[in-house]
């Protein structure tokens, strides 16, 4: 019999932790409007939605900032092809944050990332053959993800690493 009262978290606590998040957001979003515009940040608005869905946590929120990286790539490059896996990456987050939720509605987010994406790439006058090859690349990425999340490896430094190698795996279906 455990006689010890239980200990509630601090409201001050939570309240902090609600301001970091917050803080993290609007930081986030300012950095990549920016940097890259409203197709970049366009994608990046849905994951950050799921994230506040799945709790709002800012260690997990942190996760988001490597696809920034592509971003980085993109104004030191010009290379405008960096878009595809900054949006995958975006996209196998919201994958692996919803998984252990539904398995269904994450995949169903994956791909509703992924037709973001194309849409986007529509208006800015992408041709119909490399929306093909990306919207073929995309349903790969979110199957693939969602392999990686059957197995269990969407947790802790696991789920980073396969962030980051979907979005490599989406830089290199690129050359199809």
């Amino acid at each position: 019999m455990n006689t010890k009262p239980e200990t509630t978290p601090h409201p001050r606590c939570f309240a902090i932790e609600k301001i970091a998040f917050l803080a993290t957001e609007v930081g986030f979003l300012s950095a990549i409007g920016l940097w890259g515009g409203a197709a970049w940040v366009g994608v990046a608005v849905p994951p950050i939605l799921v994230e506040i869905y799945s709790g709002s946590q800012p260690r997990s929120l942190g996760m988001l900032m490597p696809a920034g990286l592509w971003l980085v790539l993109c104004r030191f490059t010009g290379n405008g092809e960096l878009f595809f896996p900054y949006a995958m990456y975006f996209a196998a987050f919201m994958i692996s944050r919803i998984w252990d939720k539904s398995p269904t509605l994450a995949a169903m987010a994956g791909l509703f990332s992924g037709y973001l994406f194309l849409f986007i790439r529509w208006f800015q006058d992408a041709t119909t053959s490399v929306l093909l090859v990306e919207g073929g690349v995309a349903v790969g990425i979110v199957f693939v993800t969602c392999m990686f999340c059957w197995y269990g490896l969407n947790h802790g430094w696991m789920r980073c690493i396969g962030l980051i190698a979907v979005s490599l795996l989406a830089y290199a279906g690129l050359a199809l």
